[in-house]
């Protein structure tokens, strides 16, 4: 007796089946490269708010650093006024003293500009200024770069001028002798004096005060002939050069990095809390 057995054959799949499996990969494949991209975005987001926070704290130096530069440069014109005026019109050995305080004011370089803001490197060559999307704050980024290199120019110049004339306006009209080691007991020139940071200058009923980085003011100050006419010149220079620079860059740059300042804190309202 035969015995017939029945295979079980599964016929060809049905093609919603396939369509089914086929949207069902896709959507998996979909949320994968979703999930991909928005945790790409949350980092570049963070990296891009990160350097920002950055920036912002870094502007905050430069705007403090070129206010005050601006009240310097406004300082040094006022002392150059006054140098002049003492050069031309006074007895020069009767106000040796306050001549000597605004030689040795005029003679640092104070008031030269350096910018804090290395964040500005990486927005640039890191790329990150393209995951900046808010036109405004771009182009309040991008102006305060292109600033920072014109100021750069303008100070080089001070320096340059510096480097060229500084050494011999320094000692034209006192000795220098006097500037010894600290505390040295070996010195051949054991000269009284007294050290100073800051000096006050009356002049026509005004007080103002100068900072002379701990200056040594010897007792007995020697003032030299030396070529008025020169010297006057190479000061007045300097001093146009110092207020071209004010007048033409400083004032401006402190407008852009102010305005600057105001569009982070517009897009990233909580920039304080990042550092």
């Amino acid at each position: 007796m035969e015995v017939h057995h029945h295979a079980s054959h599964h016929g060809p799949k049905k093609w919603k089946e396939h369509i089914t499996e086929f949207l069902m990969l896709f959507l998996a494949v979909s949320l994968g490269f979703l999930a991909e991209n928005i945790r790409e975005e949350r980092v570049v987001a963070h990296q891009t708010e990160s350097v920002m926070a950055q920036l912002y704290h870094e502007l905050q130096k430069d705007t403090a650093s070129l206010c005050r530069i601006d009240l310097t440069h406004n300082k040094q014109d006022t002392a150059t006024i006054v140098l002049e005026n003492y050069i031309l019109n006074t007895d020069l050995e009767a106000n040796k003293v306050n001549f000597f305080y605004l030689h040795n004011y005029l003679c640092t370089r104070e008031g030269i500009f350096g910018t804090s803001c290395i964040a500005l490197d990486q927005l640039k060559f890191a790329g990150v200024l393209k995951n900046v999307k808010d036109n405004k704050l771009r182009d309040c980024i991008e102006k305060y770069d292109l600033m920072l290199l014109q100021i750069k120019e303008r100070t080089q110049r001070e320096e340059d001028f510096m480097n060229k004339y500084m050494d011999d306006i320094r000692i034209a009209p006192f000795d220098y002798y006097y500037r010894t080691v600290k505390a040295s007991s070996d010195s051949f020139n054991n000269v009284k004096g007294t050290s100073m940071n800051s000096a006050f200058i009356t002049y026509r009923n005004t007080k103002w005060q100068l900072v002379l980085n701990k200056t040594f003011v010897p007792t007995n100050l020697v003032l030299k002939s030396f070529d008025k006419h020169t010297y006057l010149n190479r000061m007045l220079q300097l001093n146009g050069i110092r207020m071209s620079t004010n007048k033409n860059q400083t004032v401006e740059i402190l407008k852009a990095g102010t305005e600057l300042l105001q569009n982070i804190e517009r897009v990233y309202p909580n920039i304080n809390e990042t550092h």
